[in-house]
């Protein structure tokens, strides 16, 4: 390669790095409670402009609205009507009232305007369940719209969440309720259901599938105030949980000397474990397996291929 094709390269591949490294530098953390969207934002604006109209985010010639008037408020006041910037004894819009919200509160939706609806202001309804946190490898989302996203480091996760990992990642997730999630390597979960209030217990719960991989669970309030609702579901067994920490993994298929089916293994408190046969309750340092036929047994030891992480 000679002296002008080597310039050639550095100039193009220099501000390729740089567009990649300001994409990532400028990524937003994903959020529940707004509109599925691109998890990665710019901090400036584009050659479009404002609205993808093309025009920059200035006032044309044309003035405000392309009425041929300047920025400033002519003559006639506010629309041409005449009326000065004050507000008349008319009110907003002319409609009498006052210039206070009226008691069907903000866009006539009935909320007074100190209270902001579950779901926020333009939201979607759904709350964030927790945060993940010290994530190692590459982690995936499929959310309730079916729209795939990577995830990183203080994204929330949201009710309808369905995560995966690959072969090299671990990761946590913090719930609102003190909880903690950890995830290994090659694990889909499914965020069925999730809501914990400290005001109102009896409207806790918590509900995990495992399809496959391993997990652990460090339960919080939620399976101390409603343990009724506090559950993780696999194929073959659904796990319920009194103030405990325990490992759980689920195997698709034979894999070395262990069979397929649920492990799970209780480090402290425990769990009871409920297939389609039998109900059985491990305690502290027992283990048991759900096999695929529903066939469940105490094991003496192990838990599956899940290690304490």
């Amino acid at each position: 390669m000679n002296l002008r094709h080597l310039s050639l390269a550095v100039a193009l591949i220099l501000p390729l790095s740089y567009l990649g490294e300001a994409a990532a530098a400028t990524r937003v953390p994903r959020t529940c409670n707004t509109e599925p969207s691109s998890i990665l934002e710019h901090s400036t604006g584009s050659d479009s402009g404002i609205g993808g109209t093309g025009h920059e985010p200035v006032p044309h010639p044309g003035g405000i609205g392309g009425t041929g008037h300047e920025n400033t408020i002519p003559p006639g006041g506010i629309g041409g009507t005449e009326h000065n910037v004050a507000i008349q004894s008319s009110g907003i819009g002319g409609t009498g009232h006052e210039p206070v919200l009226p008691p069907g509160g903000i866009g006539g939706t009935g909320h007074e305007p100190p209270v902001i609806p579950p779901g926020g202001i333009g939201g979607t309804g759904i709350i964030a369940a927790g945060t993940l946190i010290n994530v190692s490898g590459v982690i995936t989302v499929e959310d309730y719209t079916k729209k795939q996203l990577q995830l990183a480091n203080g994204d929330e996760i949201c009710s309808g969440d369905k995560i995966a990992t690959n072969q090299d990642t671990k990761a946590k997730i913090q719930f609102a309720d003190g909880a903690i999630l950890y995830l290994l390597k090659n694990t889909e979960i499914s965020l069925v259901d999730y809501n914990y209030s400290a005001q109102l217990p009896e409207q806790n719960r918590s509900l995990i599938t495992l399809a496959k991989g391993d997990i652990r669970s460090v339960s919080g309030k939620i399976s101390k105030l409603n343990p009724q609702q506090y559950s993780i579901k696999t194929p073959l067994s659904t796990i319920r949980v009194i103030g405990t920490d325990f490992l759980v993994t689920h195997l698709l298929q034979q894999e070395g000397a262990l069979d397929a089916g649920t492990y799970t293994k209780v480090i402290s408190g425990e769990v009871s474990v409920q297939s389609t046969t039998s109900t059985i309750r491990l305690r502290a340092g027992e283990s048991s397996h759900v096999m695929t036929n529903g066939t469940q047994s105490i094991i003496s030891s192990g838990g599956g291929t899940c290690s304490v992480p």
